[in-house]
């Protein structure tokens, strides 16, 4: 089963509801950030211990909200460590200011008349509930016309949204179609196999998230237009007659851990999120029935696709050249071609860049 998130606003709720949502979304926040303090001294499972850990008297939160705020925490604490090892770096306690992630005491229903969906959630206050209005979004109605797609009971809230999911079957993957190598880069967001490339202005908009203040208004729009920007480009590429796409598996590439890798490329990648384009491909692959293939990213920058000739002279900035067979090209491009050719071998295919990919091969 597949499971896409879906935001509604939270505009059509009464003053009173929202000054519940607010005292709710204040003492849950209030707990995930004692037990996230709690558990980056010692870590604990999900039992009654662990929860025991921030006593009932200190918070206004029943105990199913308890239990779902320790979760919460417990993943953050969890991810946060791992990140900081992959990246070699110390880690820092997280502080959580987002979403409320609430799975017990909510029930998502049919509205009636113009708002078409209520949300149901338990409040502060034992057996009392608050109903939220909403309207269906274009998204959300999209996600719903799938087969066999139903609302999952269960919701993320802020002062202003609710995010609820909509859970499906899994499309089975296409029998046949292209397959492609995808280079994600700094430069050009995304270089393919087939010498397309998406997202040239990308280095100016990643720019402007790093000019812009730290906290500030205009870093969250500038982050906001950033990301709108990855899943327009994303979108560009040919999935229509896609059978496999493949993509680098990265990790720790802004730590710089490369000699090569010094201060002007530490600066330019800050603002890049790999992990959100990687995210996007997986997502729109498995819509459109596509098989998604992370590769190894060793040598795909470095190995010149005519000769095999692996050697970190070859690239210089966007420029490849081979110094073994005077191969020239730019140097995203030999990338994805690189790419192409580890997809291709994950496979089990030997196959030309243009050749087409059939299930019976």
């Amino acid at each position: 089963m597949l499971r896409r998130a879906c935001r509604l606003s939270t505009k059509f709720a009464t003053a009173a509801k929202r000054h519940e949502i607010a005292r709710l979304l204040e003492a849950y926040r209030g707990a995930v950030n004692f037990y996230v303090r709690s558990l980056w001294q010692d870590f604990g499972a999900l039992d009654k211990e662990t929860l025991a850990r921030l006593p009932s008297e200190r918070t206004r939160l029943q105990s199913m909200q308890k239990d779902q705020a320790l979760r919460q925490a417990r993943a953050m604490v969890s991810s946060t460590r791992r990140s900081a090892k992959a990246l070699g770096a110390k880690p820092q306690r997280p502080r959580f200011t987002g979403m409320a992630v609430l799975c017990h005491g909510v029930t998502i229903e049919p509205g009636r008349g113009s708002f078409d969906l209520v949300v149901r959630l338990s409040t502060l206050r034992p057996r009392e509930r608050i109903t939220i209005p909403a309207r269906k979004t274009r998204v959300l109605n999209k996600w719903l016309a799938r087969p066999g797609a139903r609302l999952v009971q269960g919701c993320a809230l802020s002062e202003n949204a609710i995010v609820v999911w909509v859970e499906f079957p899994k499309p089975q993957a296409r029998e046949s179609g292209d397959v492609i190598g995808v280079d994600v880069g700094i430069s050009k967001l995304l270089a393919t196999s087939e010498e397309q490339a998406i997202g040239e202005p990308w280095r100016s908009i990643s720019a402007r998230v790093r000019r812009r203040r730290p906290g500030s208004k205009r870093k969250r729009r500038a982050r906001i237009a950033r990301d709108h920007y990855i899943n327009h480009a994303v979108k560009q590429l040919p999935w229509h007659r896609l059978f496999a796409i493949g993509f680098e598996d990265l990790n720790g590439l802004k730590r710089g851990k490369s000699p090569t890798r010094g201060k002007n490329f530490r600066k330019a990648a800050a603002p890049w999120t790999y992990r959100r384009v990687r995210q996007r491909i997986e997502c729109l692959a498995l819509e459109n029935r596509v098989l998604p293939v992370a590769v190894d990213p060793r040598g795909t920058s470095r190995t010149c696709p005519a000769c095999g000739e692996d050697d970190r002279r070859n690239r210089k900035a966007e420029v490849f050249r081979c110094i073994a067979c005077d191969h020239k090209g730019d140097a995203d491009f030999v990338g994805a071609r690189n790419i192409l050719t580890k997809t291709l071998a994950a496979l089990g295919r030997v196959l030309s860049p243009g050749q087409k990919m059939s299930a019976h091969q």
